[in-house]
């Protein structure tokens, strides 16, 4: 509740100084956009306040030394990418297996914008969901945003507009309860990266 007042405080102020860009210098922003600015910022001064009590647990991935697990089968690479211009955003994920073969690959495109936060929890919750229905068993999940890992390691609730994903990443990642999941380099995460890409000129799911 507490963070629902703040993230509407926050909107009110965000709308309010928009009317002034408008009626003293003709700038206009979006709504998406106002909402997405909000968010970030809102974000960012949870995050600063968490970090200032002494009794949160210190933020640390699931693989702090950052070593690929051993003997890990099939690994899931995620990313997005969005053309805010044309309101449309790609989700892309690349399967490989044990010799860092590609096995399979998946470009989807979705009409409307997020955050960049957003985005990345957006990709990870489709991929999640589309290996759980296709039956994949993966022991190897990454992904570049290292936000969206501490929090979904954490066990983190203070992001009002995360939440939805993270709740839906969590209950998906139980599916796969011997997988480790961790960040990644963006170098490291290229062909999702250009599978999210692809995905923004496509109009349906491919293959």
């Amino acid at each position: 509740m507490a963070n629902d007042f703040q993230f509407f405080l926050c909107l009110l102020w965000k709308m309010w100084h928009c009317r002034n860009e408008f009626l003293h210098h003709r700038r206009v922003m979006a709504p998406a956009s106002q909402i997405h600015v909000v968010a970030d910022f809102l974000e960012q001064y949870q995050q600063h306040n968490t970090q200032q009590f002494p009794f949160k647990a210190p933020t640390a991935p699931t693989e702090p030394n950052n070593e690929t697990p051993s003997g890990f089968q099939l690994k899931l690479s995620v990313d997005a990418a969005q053309n805010v211009a044309a309101n449309k955003t790609g989700l892309g994920f690349a399967i490989y297996n044990s010799h860092g073969d590609l096995v399979l690959t998946v470009s989807s495109p979705w009409n409307g914008t997020h955050s960049a936060l957003l985005m990345e929890a957006h990709a990870l919750s489709f991929a999640l969901s589309w290996c759980q229905r296709h039956n994949i068993k993966l022991d190897y999940i990454v992904s570049d945003s290292k936000t969206l890992v501490d929090y979904i390691c954490n066990h983190a609730t203070h992001h009002l507009l995360l939440n939805r994903f993270a709740t839906n990443i969590r209950s998906l990642l139980s599916f796969f309860p011997n997988a480790t999941f961790r960040h990644i380099s963006r170098q490291e995460n290229e062909d999702a990266y250009h599978l999210a890409k692809y995905a923004l000129g496509l109009d349906q799911e491919a293959i």
